[in-house]
């Protein structure tokens, strides 16, 4: 079996779990199964696989397999109840119980304390010490754990206590003994070797890397750059997320790249491993003939400009906003509508409120079908310094719109063509203003470029991204295990 194995999954997501999504896609192509493996303790899980309709036999939660046994690792759950959350506070006010019950019929107990903030001891803090998880329909206890205070990695998993599971009760010191077991078990339950396309999480490859099933394959997905910086070429510094992965490099099967760029970056590290790091896209476009392509008017300039992506402050959206003031009065008709939602919302509400800039610029919010909003808009803006693939790019060259964005490493300078199907500038991490005007120069480019050659050039620049073509290359790596 194929398990796809992440932390968690919400009701809004990052490029990783859009990733996921993408593979399974590809895989049905294929024909090859595979089971989304999902390791943290998701109160909402079953109404996030509603909203991006996977089904319930396609998901394994690490907790609700220990609450409710083998037939759910097979089928899912097999009863929904009502979702509801209760807290209980004591008079003192310090401590709390909080109640959930998840529509998968687990009821987790989270025992939770207010106390001083070990940072800042004029702080109260509400925190959980504790956690029980039952069966809603049995009440039975099966699983009780402790979060314990770690000087250098704030709060960890321990002393974990899993009862009656196949008549057993089990007790793991921490989560990575707890998930080491988890996996064997899986890999116990279905027929053939097991492949874990590891996508995030420490603790699972903590897990898998020195104590893997026998017979089984471990596939690292880079969802990010890997690096931090190569200034002694000997020592990379990795970025945080792959660091303990990177360093045992070796002890993995395949290493999957979104582009080439980033593979041939990583073989300066790790000369001699070409078979080791494999370049598959991460998304794609559906298939399609030339014949769908529209011819655009000769004359058309644009004006609708669309960004879209997590509102986070790595992606610098207010850059974007900065820039179209800058050019507001030499293109008064154009306007930028801003897609998604995040933690920057109301930074960047308030930047577009201070520049007056609420008549050109707009935030639309979420989106669960951008493929038809799109089709909307001229051109597609992107202001993140990092893109490890960038997807929007892709749907966005798909969608006929030519992109201005910075050259980081690695999708932009994949994806984008300088004058062809759009422009990359230059940017600073530490001087904003320098980035803005960049921006600003790079619309101006647009403006003043033949932009139905730019278009025209756009979605053959992306017909290698096809899903069938990318489903070919799943089934070939897959083969190969």
């Amino acid at each position: 079996m194929n398990f796809f194995v992440n932390k968690a999954m919400g009701i809004g997501n990052s490029g990783v779990e859009h990733a996921q999504f993408y593979r399974a896609k590809c895989f049905d192509i294929a024909g090859i199964p595979y089971k989304f493996v999902f390791t943290e303790l998701v109160r909402n899980l079953h109404e996030a696989m509603e909203k991006w309709h996977l089904a319930d036999d396609q998901v394994i939660n690490l907790w609700e397999t220990f609450v409710l046994g083998e037939d759910y690792v097979y089928n899912g759950a097999a009863k929904k109840y009502e979702h509801k959350t209760t807290i209980d506070i004591d008079f003192t006010k310090t401590h709390r119980l909080k109640r959930t019950v998840t529509s998968s019929g687990l009821l987790i107990v989270e025992h939770m304390e207010k106390s001083l903030s070990k940072k800042n001891k004029e702080m109260l803090l509400v925190s959980e010490y504790q956690v029980e998880i039952y069966n809603y329909q049995t009440m039975e206890r099966k699983i009780i754990f402790e979060w314990i205070d770690h000087p250098n990695r704030e709060k960890l998993m321990q002393n974990i206590h899993i009862y009656d599971f196949e008549g057993e009760n089990l007790f793991f010191r921490n989560e990575v003994l707890l998930q080491r077991f988890f996996f064997h078990y899986l890999d116990a339950k279905f027929e053939g070797s097991s492949n874990f396309f590891i996508d995030r999480g420490q603790e699972t490859e903590s897990a898998l890397i020195h104590n893997r099933p026998e017979h089984s394959h471990l596939i690292e997905i880079i969802h990010a750059d890997h690096l931090s910086d190569r200034d002694e070429p000997s020592a990379p510094l990795w970025n945080n997320f792959y660091e303990y992965s990177l360093n045992r490099a070796r002890m993995l099967n395949k290493w999957i790249i979104s582009t080439e760029l980033q593979r041939q970056d990583l073989l300066v590290d790790f000369p001699g491993e070409e078979n080791r790091f494999v370049t598959i896209p991460v998304g794609g476009i559906r298939d399609y003939d030339e014949t769908e392509i529209e011819k655009l008017p000769a004359d058309k300039k644009p004006t609708k400009f669309i960004t879209a992506s997590r509102l986070a402050g790595e992606k610098h959206i207010d850059v974007l906003v900065r820039a179209m003031h800058q050019l507001h009065e030499e293109y008064p008709e154009n306007i930028l509508d801003i897609y998604g939602q995040g933690g920057e919302d109301i930074k960047i509400r308030k930047v577009i409120e201070e520049l007056d800039a609420g008549d050109y610029v707009k935030l639309k919010g979420h989106s669960d079908n951008l493929e038809a909003v799109y089709q909307e808009y001229d051109v597609f803006l992107s202001a993140s310094y990092s893109e490890g693939f960038g997807l929007t790019y892709i749907e966005a060259l798909n969608a006929g719109l030519p992109i201005v964005t910075f050259n980081a490493r690695f999708g932009a300078l994949e994806l984008v063509k300088e004058g062809i199907n759009g422009f990359l500038k230059d940017y600073s991490r530490t001087d904003e203003t320098f980035s803005v005007n960049k921006m600003a120069e790079g619309i101006q480019q647009m403006m003043k470029a033949d932009f139905s050659e730019l278009q025209a050039n756009t979605r053959k620049s992306v017909s290698q991204y096809q899903d069938s073509v990318i489903a070919n290359e799943w089934r070939e790596l897959v083969d190969a295990l």
